[in-house]
């Protein structure tokens, strides 16, 4: 069986290498859905309106499916200080400029299934929404979740394009860019150990990202470690020693000493300089891009928000339009850039679309490695 599972994520690596009410108010304590984070139930309420004097506010008419003290449950199925999680926050600071009157509570999972299993199963008028990344098609087509973003949930709005992600190592690694990291794995086959979400899309990631870089993405061993706060934590530990992470968290750690920025992985239009722009900053050298670095492989996904299956055509139309506001919204725009992510709001049909081609684009590539179920 692992022999098996190596060949098909290698078939993988190769085959990614050829995702009156509105105008919205603050964020309230976290829900007591099953198994939210402990920890995000101290911080989830949204930052107070930052539009600055003489900057005109964006509105959007939602009455008809948020009325006036309405609560919007968001769930995200990962920890609280992730990037999926950080994005969602800026999202609801932003929907609370424009939507005042609406309050938005965001909700963490310890277990991504359970949190994607609350907002499948939640009631579809547009009061629970979900927002994730596109690679969650994977765990559904392999089996590995019960949860269809495609099926189950319907787009509402694209959170953001995506955009770069760090590649970590231990503090003190022996390696401190890509080159130096394949030459060590070379020397020690077998030992380095890479935190990833097991058959869903981190590990996909890290398999088409070593194929490049090594020829052999078997080199090293993957493990369990989906969530952003974990990662961070066991490779400050040195519990595991390779993974990923958004790059404000990888800049903050680097410079605590906490870990190894051996570069970063994106779009490809990520590159030293287009991630300098959104983040109003130059960054140093060791945040240098895959193929900055000479490594032939880049990394595209959208993030979504997402409502129950079951939602009207009038609650999205209402939902959508309020989500593309606040996208407008300087806040917004700011967290993104702060985050190096791409981001050019989505009417409710391309929200759509792009979810129903970043899902039959990843049906073929599961379908092509025989791991379709």
């Amino acid at each position: 069986m692992k022999k098996r599972l190596a060949a098909v994520l290698t078939m993988a690596a190769m085959a990614l290498g050829m995702l009156s009410g509105c105008g919205a108010g603050s964020s309230g304590a976290a829900a007591s859905a099953a198994e939210p984070t402990a920890a995000a139930a101290a911080d989830t309420k949204a930052a107070e309106p930052t539009a600055s004097a003489g900057e005109e506010t964006a509105s959007a008419d939602v009455s008809s499916v948020w009325p006036d003290g309405t609560t919007v449950y968001i769930d995200v199925p990962a920890k609280a200080g992730g990037g999926t999680d950080l994005y969602t926050r800026y999202l609801t600071q932003a929907l609370g400029e424009v939507c005042p009157k609406v309050n938005f509570v965001v909700t963490n999972y310890d277990t991504e299934e359970v949190g994607m299993q609350h907002a499948k199963n939640a009631k579809a008028d547009g009061r629970t929404l979900l927002t994730c990344h596109g690679g969650a098609a994977i765990k559904k087509l392999t089996g590995a979740s019960g949860v269809s973003i495609r099926d189950d949930m319907r787009a509402v709005g694209l959170l953001n394009q995506g955009g770069p992600q760090a590649i970590i190592a231990n503090p003190g690694a022996p390696y401190k860019n890509f080159s130096e990291l394949a030459e060590y794995i070379k020397a020690h086959p077998g030992e380095l150990t890479v935190g990833c979400s097991l058959g869903g899309t981190t590990q996909i990631l890290f398999t088409s990202f070593m194929q490049a870089l090594l020829g052999e993405p078997s080199l090293v061993n993957y493990v369990q470690c989906s969530s952003e706060a974990d990662k961070l934590t066991n490779v400050a530990s040195n519990a595991i020693n390779i993974a990923n992470c958004s790059i404000p968290n990888a800049k903050d750690y680097d410079k605590d000493g906490k870990l190894t920025v051996l570069g970063t992985i994106g779009p490809k239009a990520s590159n030293l300089e287009s991630m300098g722009k959104l983040l109003g900053t130059e960054l140093d050298a060791k945040f240098a891009s895959t193929v900055e670095q000479g490594i032939d492989t880049t990394w595209d996904s959208n993030y979504y928000v997402l409502a129950p299956a079951g939602v009207s055509d009038e609650a999205a139309a209402a939902i959508n339009a309020a989500i593309v506001a606040a996208e407008t919204q300087s806040s917004y725009i700011d967290g993104m850039n702060k985050m190096a992510t791409f981001n050019t709001p989505a009417e409710l049909a391309a929200a759509q679309d792009a979810l129903n081609a970043e899902w039959e684009k990843l049906d073929a590539l599961v379908g092509s490695m025989g791991l379709k179920k």
